[in-house]
C-alpha cells in the first residue's frame, strides 16, 4: 500500500475514533445532568402504620395480626411497613406521579444522598388511601412530630410489657 491510500483510511479512523469518544463524553454528561434531578419521596413508617390500623378498625382494611416486638418497631421505631403498603401497591405509582417524585422509599432507608438528590415528604399523600380520620390525623401529626425511637428505647418498652 503506498502512503497516499494509508493516510486517508487512517484519518477516518481516527475521526471516527474521536467521534465516538466525544459522543460517550456527551451521553454520560447528558447521564450525569438526568440524575442530579432524581426527585425521591419519603415517608414516615410510623405514619403508614397507625393509618393503616385506623382503617383496619374502621373495616377498610383487613385486619392484620403482628407481634408486639413488631408493632413497637412500626409505631415508635423505624419498622418496616411494606406489609400495610401492598394494600395500596395500585395507589403508589398514581401518588409519584402526583407529588412529582421518580421514587418513594421509608425515610429511614436514606443513609445518604447527594445535595443534588431532591427529598420531598410524602407522607400526607401515601396515607390517604387509608382514609384517615381528623381524629386519626390528629394522632399520626402527634407521633410524626415526635422523634423517632431509639433501638435501646423500643427494647426497654418491649421487654417493660406496657401495652401500647
Amino acid at each position: 500500500m503506498t502512503a497516499k491510500r494509508i493516510l486517508p483510511g487512517a484519518l477516518v479512523a481516527g475521526v471516527m475514533l474521536a467521534g465516538s469518544v466525544l459522543l460517550g463524553i456527551g451521553a454520560k454528561e447528558e447521564k450525569t445532568e438526568k440524575l442530579s434531578q432524581v426527585i425521591i419521596g419519603t415517608f414516615d413508617s410510623r405514619a403508614v402504620m397507625l393509618a393503616y390500623g385506623s382503617a383496619s378498625r374502621a373495616g377498610r382494611m383487613p385486619h392484620i395480626e403482628v407481634s408486639k416486638p413488631i408493632a413497637f418497631r412500626q409505631g415508635f421505631g423505624k419498622g418496616d411497613v411494606s406489609e400495610y403498603l401492598d394494600h395500596i401497591r395500585d395507589e403508589i405509582p398514581k401518588i409519584a406521579q402526583k407529588t412529582g417524585v421518580d421514587v418513594i422509599v421509608s425515610k429511614w432507608a436514606i443513609e445518604y444522598h447527594d445535595p443534588n438528590v431532591i427529598l420531598v415528604d410524602v407522607t400526607e399523600a401515601l396515607i390517604q388511601p387509608f382514609e384517615p380520620t381528623e381524629e386519626d390525623l390528629e394522632i399520626i401529626h402527634d407521633v410524626m412530630a415526635a422523634p423517632v425511637g431509639s433501638e435501646k428505647e423500643i427494647r426497654e418498652l418491649e421487654e417493660s410489657g406496657k401495652e401500647i
